[in-house]
């Protein structure tokens, strides 16, 4: 089956994963501290590995492996496990990295199918640049793959960086692209003309705060269903009226221009019915952006996965006629699982997230889909 993505809420066919191990047992208090003291003064920590904590690998496992067990029950052997292959690759190349590789359980931003072609990102971070090598490595070694579009981000621009926690497939029509601390306007104009050599009429690019806490576009917001998402919108932030830039197929130059438009009237255009996260207080906002409330993982329109510590996220998702179920019925109560899954009603399944949250990632970030079905 060759890559094929067309959307963001099609049903799921096959996706990647990359199951976390070993190398977090090597990471040390201090490359998870973004900043250190030296000398009086406090400075940007070069070799900061992106994890706001340690993982407890034990535990972090386990709650992976949860995690694949629902995509594999929503379709079998949907959901493939790369871990081997990149490990492998890394032996057979002798390719070594100076730090421990523990972002690649984030595999949403090394690599993402727009259409049938596959992108190969660049990391913006020196920690996650040995990825995108092995990642080069593996697509352009599988066979079911040797007649695709590959296109290296790398061979394009590597002083630029381009990461797939900001890239959106909306529909056959259109890509949306966050311009973030880890996506440059500069970047998504130079892939622009890859992408309309499909189908594609318009890439449209968000303009987003640039800081951590919003380090991708699938952190303040994500798809859930045919015309619904969820959104972070604090006051602070002003998330509404970010900024948006746009090429269209038909103009002479694929620029991107600044829009008059703002966020909002491109998801009103949408008539998307946007699910807070965090609910109506602004401290759980906060919070439930800092879990990846806003960063969930569709299976099909309407049935998404997301953490179970954001509560009130999911509170509002029922009141927006989603059933909520825990990932623990999938091994207690098997039938009763099944039977909401499959239901015509929407869903959210709740998996415990609390190890596998520490490195900013949530379930869509968790996650490297290569095939959706047709919506």
């Amino acid at each position: 089956m060759k890559p094929e993505i067309f959307s963001e809420i099609g049903p799921i066919e096959r996706v990647f994963v990359y199951s976390p191990g070993k190398e977090h047992n090597l990471v040390l208090p201090k490359d998870v501290q973004a900043f250190i003291e030296k000398d009086n003064s406090i400075l940007r920590n070069e070799n900061f590995l992106l994890f706001d904590d340690i993982i407890n690998l034990e535990v972090g496992k386990k709650q992976h492996e949860v995690f694949m067990d629902v995509i594999n029950f929503y379709k079998k052997d949907s959901c493939i496990d790369i871990r081997s292959n990149f490990e492998k690759i890394q032996n057979d190349k002798n390719i070594k990295s100076e730090f421990p590789l523990i972002n690649l359980m984030y595999p949403r931003d090394i690599a993402v199918i727009i259409g049938k072609q596959i992108y190969l990102t660049s990391s913006s971070s020196k920690v996650r640049k040995v990825e995108n090598l092995i990642t080069e490595n593996f697509f352009n070694n599988i066979s079911a793959y040797k007649d695709c579009e590959i296109i290296d981000f790398k061979t394009i621009n590597n002083q630029l960086s381009l990461e797939g926690g900001d890239i959106f497939v909306l529909n056959k029509d259109i890509v949306m692209i966050g311009i973030s601390e880890r996506t440059s306007l500069e970047s998504i104009e130079l892939i622009v003309p890859h992408i309309f050599e499909q189908s594609f009429q318009k890439v449209i690019a968000v303009d987003l705060p640039k800081e951590r806490a919003m380090m991708h576009l699938d952190t303040i917001f994500t798809q859930t269903s045919y015309n619904e998402g969820i959104l972070f919108n604090h006051e602070n932030y002003n998330i509404e009226n970010l900024d948006i830039y746009m090429a269209c197929k038909n103009s002479k130059s694929n620029k991107m221009s600044k829009h008059k438009f703002k966020f909002i009237d491109i998801l009103k255009d949408f008539n998307f019915n946007l699910i807070s996260c965090g609910g109506n207080k602004n401290n759980f906002k906060l919070r439930e952006q800092l879990t990846d409330g806003a960063n969930s993982f569709t299976l099909e329109p309407g049935k998404v996965i997301m953490y179970n510590c954001n509560h009130q996220t999911i509170k509002e998702l029922e009141k927006n006629d989603y059933r909520h179920i825990s990932s623990k019925a999938l091994y207690n109560d098997q039938l009763t699982f099944e039977k909401i899954l499959r239901s015509d009603s929407k869903v959210v399944i709740s998996i415990d997230g609390s190890e596998l949250v520490k490195g900013r990632g949530g379930p869509r970030c968790m996650t490297l889909p290569i095939n959706r079905g047709l919506i």
